[in-house]
């Protein structure tokens, strides 16, 4: 009786543990590390009182967090310190996500936030405010919202290194309320992607206000772009028509901010195993990626991409609800076209994707289908609105080129162009599948001229000629390469 009772509670055990209603911890008791060097402090907030500075590596034992997790409180394993951490620059034992945590307020040694004055996070004396006002810039495009939070509107989009006077902070600083130096735009910004120049964001005063959202004025925004209403964004075809398809990379690289949003994705817990598809009918089509997470593939001189093809496994197969014949641009975000029987209601379908599989990274391909039916304008608001929502949800979006029409090359070239301007403004991986597909017969398409051509049946995952003389073959491999380089250099 006493083995069949210990075994039930094992059991159970292990069910609670899975269930994530227990913490997971590493042998020697810790739930995490430190990824970087790190300042342990009294509260949660880089205005409070440093501890110490922890070493890269050094294991925690997690205790609590604050309402949004932007911060941790723990204690090293050895028990000498205690404090709290900024949880984007921490790693977690797989399995375990700190929302799970309780929230906690508390303020270790009841210490209050250092003075305004104090130096910031990295240790390097505070700056002198630019002129004009100007405390901050943003590192990368970014959307300014009507609140301190990703759930209100858009009030429009400010690119990367906008020169920013701050006004005020939300409650943890995760967001700060600012307008651009020239008086354009004014709104919420999220403060992880900004650079502060003599100020902290928790030194701001503190503010509740929400930006009333005004209909655009017709013509309004200079070469802004309104449609049915709506302000499109600043397109340009003067940022993109110099852009020379044939000098970008074949294959995809890991970048800084890629390694930013993948920690974040970790705090949410995302699952680093589980890569994302977000496409039209090439990227729903069974020969993409599927044969790898069926095991049903070839190498051949490859064999140092097994590790990326483990990695990642059978998320490779999975249905994603962020794909579908005919899908636009504009279709994935647009709830109506979301699928009932697994999306929740007025969630779209790329929302759907990633609550549902809670990918890590997604491999987003648009622009066969759409160069037919949007302008240039559109296309290139929509694509920044999936990359954005593909950020915000922690996910690292990998762009791709897509291999046109060749009944439109012109078309085909432009909206590629948009395709790899948003990739720079947003500093994220670019996988240039045009470029990779040029050199095979009638350009890796089938003779309608804008769909991938196929290679036999149950062949799609043989990294081996004749295959690779067919467009799908050819995608698969790129796939794999640019997912190799951004799980080693942004993921691990």
């Amino acid at each position: 009786m006493v083995r069949k009772t210990g075994l039930m509670v094992m059991v159970l055990l292990v069910v609670l543990a899975s269930a994530g209603l227990l913490p997971v911890l590493a042998q020697d008791g810790t739930n995490a590390s430190t990824a970087y060097q790190l300042k342990l402090r009294t509260g949660p907030g880089t205005s409070y009182d440093e501890i110490t500075v922890l070493p890269a590596g050094i294991g925690l034992i997690l205790e609590a967090r604050t309402p949004d997790t932007s911060w941790v409180l723990g204690r090293t394993a050895d028990g000498a310190y205690r404090g709290w951490l900024a949880s984007l620059y921490l790693s977690y034992q797989p399995g375990f996500s700190p929302t799970r945590l309780p929230v906690s307020g508390e303020i270790v040694g009841g210490a209050a936030p250092a003075p305004a004055s104090a130096a910031p996070e990295s240790g390097n004396p505070p700056q002198q405010t630019a002129p004009g006002g100007v405390t901050a810039s943003t590192r990368y495009e970014l959307n300014v919202r009507s609140g301190p939070g990703k759930n209100y509107d858009s009030l429009g989009m400010v690119a990367a290194n906008t020169g920013l006077v701050l006004e005020a902070r939300n409650g943890d600083s995760s967001w700060v309320l600012a307008h651009t130096e020239d008086g354009s735009l004014r709104g919420w910004l999220a403060s992880l992607y900004i650079r502060f120049t003599g100020v902290q964001a928790s030194s701001l005063p503190y503010s509740e206000e929400i930006i009333a959202v005004a209909a655009p004025a017709p013509g309004a925004g200079g070469t802004n772009y309104t449609y049915q209403g709506i302000n499109m964004g600043p397109f340009d075809p003067a940022k993109v028509k110099d852009i020379d398809l044939s000098a970008y990379p074949i294959v995809g690289q890991a970048t800084g901010r890629a390694r930013a949003i993948f920690q974040e994705g970790r705090a949410r817990g995302n699952d680093p195993h589980v890569v994302a598809k977000v496409g039209d009918c090439s990227s729903a089509h069974w020969y993409f990626l599927d044969p790898f997470g069926f095991g049903q593939y070839t190498l051949g001189t490859y064999t140092n991409l097994q590790g990326v093809v483990d990695q990642f496994g059978q998320s490779m197969a999975f249905d994603s609800r962020a794909t579908h014949n005919g899908f636009n641009v504009n279709a994935v975000l647009a709830p109506e076209w979301a699928n009932p029987a697994y999306c929740q209601a007025g969630e779209s379908p790329l929302k759907c994707e990633f609550r549902l599989h809670k990918a890590s990274v997604a491999i987003i391909m648009f622009g066969t289908s759409d160069l037919l039916v949007m302008t240039p304008y559109e296309f290139d608001f929509y694509m920044r609105q999936v990359v954005t929502q593909t950020i915000e949800a922690g996910v690292i979006p990998i762009l791709s080129t897509f291999p046109g029409n060749l009944n439109f090359p012109n078309h085909t070239i432009l909206y590629n162009q948009i395709v790899v301007r948003i990739a720079l403004d947003n500093d994220i991986p670019l996988m240039n599948l045009w470029l990779a597909l040029e050199a095979l017969p009638n350009h890796g398409l089938t003779a309608d001229g804008f769909h991938l051509s196929e290679p036999p049946y149950g062949t799609a995952g043989d990294l081996v000629d004749p295959y690779l003389q067919t467009g799908y073959v050819v995608r698969n491999l790129v796939t794999l390469q640019t997912l190799d380089a951004v799980w080693r250099g942004a993921m691990r």
